[in-house]
């Protein structure tokens, strides 16, 4: 949410708060070069073939793309406090999509936290049905189908918001996005919308499910963790109390129970990445849009006030930057495929680079002595046949005593003898 009540004074006077606009320009690009580079490389973690199986990684793949959006626009937005630069106000069709992206990858944020929650705690609380509701193409219909609603209940935005240009002379702002004066309707439209509607469908009651889910997962994790099973191999877990959902203990575990094993083992892990996420959620967005809630009660366009809302604002910009690094601290899947997408390419690439070579030269190696082997054991065959042929003419010649012939000649030589 943002504060969009600004009128040329209020510009004027927010353009006097040097050290805030100072804080905007360091460390709010500080933020947004750090947001934009994490949110790259989970963008590409997440699209790995493995993760894009899983309906939760799929959650957070949208929730990468969300996040870029939204830093790359609000850091459009506050460009002209912090380096004097207003692109904005180029045109009227860059005013209205800015704004309107604003919103919308914000919502989108909440909404897609809200069904990675939703489905952990049906994955946890009812496996049986998991199957059915946690899939990708499940996860792919219900983001579309977020997408569709968001589309259509910030699409007013687009209409409302343009280049305006203001009546005060002396200012050196002569244009900013915004809303006409002469729109009173659109205005008190917009003022009940950004108070009330986005406040309690997009905001507080994606974050009562979405806490609520989380509370209900750490204490299953909990009680699952006191209920461990131990086989020769390690531990694996359990989810449910039921008889019918639990995985017997066996001494030797088949390839299809070490399979849902290692697939709970990252299930666990992604509720814990979730967890975090939504903690993160807790401590550095709620504030900014309560405080987003209560600024229309503030008249005052003060250098405080601008103080106190950038303050607010870059904690937001440090949970939509931070996620990276919570999957990092949380999620030993997402340092396994993270590792292996750095490590494991450069050792494919080097290895095929430097030992192709290597390999061929290894395979004519071996054919040489299969060759030898082979003429070695010709040799050794033919001389094996040169020693088994003087037993069968022995053979042949005892064969041959048995014509009357030689018989006379044996008994010849025999009478002889014997004389």
């Amino acid at each position: 949410m943002i504060n969009n009540t600004t009128s040329s004074a209020s510009i004027y006077g927010y353009m006097n708060c040097s050290i805030t606009n100072g804080i905007i320009r360091y460390f709010g690009t500080f933020i947004f070069l750090i947001g934009i580079f994490s949110t790259i490389l989970s963008i590409c973690v997440f699209a790995r073939k493995p993760l894009r199986r899983k309906s939760c990684c799929f959650y957070f793949l949208i929730l990468a793309i969300s996040d870029s959006i939204h830093l790359l626009t609000m850091t459009i937005e506050h460009l002209p406090y912090s380096f004097n630069i207003d692109l904005i106000i180029i045109h009227t069709s860059l005013c209205k999509i800015t704004i309107f992206l604003i919103y919308f990858s914000n919502h989108l944020s909440n909404i897609v936290l809200t069904l990675a929650s939703v489905d952990r705690f049906i994955l946890i609380y009812c496996p049986s049905r998991s199957k059915h509701y946690c899939n990708v193409n499940r996860a792919k219909r219900f983001v579309l189908i977020a997408v569709v609603i968001l589309f259509i209940a910030n699409g007013h935005i687009l209409y409302g918001y343009e280049k305006i240009q203001l009546d005060d002379k002396p200012l050196n702002v002569s244009y900013d996005c915004n809303i006409r004066r002469e729109n009173i309707l659109y205005n008190k439209f917009f003022h009940f919308y950004d108070s009330y509607i986005e406040s309690i469908f997009f905001i507080i009651i994606p974050f009562i499910i979405m806490f609520i889910c989380s509370i209900l997962i750490i204490f299953q994790i909990f009680e699952t963790r006191k209920n461990l099973r131990y086989n020769t191999t390690g531990k694996f877990y359990y989810y449910t109390f039921y008889t019918s959902e639990t995985i017997r203990q066996t001494v030797r575990k088949t390839f299809q129970e070490q399979g849902t094993t290692k697939l709970r083992d990252k299930d666990i892990q992604l509720c814990f990445m979730l967890i975090g996420t939504t903690l993160a959620f807790l401590v550095f967005c709620l504030p900014t849009e309560i405080n987003d809630i209560l600024i229309y009660t503030d008249r005052e366009h003060s250098c405080s006030t601008w103080f106190r809302k950038v303050l607010l604002m870059l904690m937001q910009q440090i949970y939509y930057a931070g996620h990276f690094y919570i999957y990092t601290l949380t999620g030993q899947v997402f340092r396994k495929h993270l590792h292996a997408m750095f490590v494991n390419k450069q050792n494919q690439s080097i290895s095929t680079r430097f030992f192709s070579k290597f390999n061929r030269l290894k395979n004519q190696s071996t054919i040489r002595d299969q060759n030898e082997k082979s003429k070695s054991s010709l040799r050794t065959t033919s001389f094996i046949n040169i020693k088994t042929h003087r037993p069968t003419t022995k053979k042949v010649l005892t064969n041959d005593l048995n014509d009357p012939s030689q018989k006379l000649l044996s008994n010849s030589k025999y009478i002889i003898g014997s004389y």
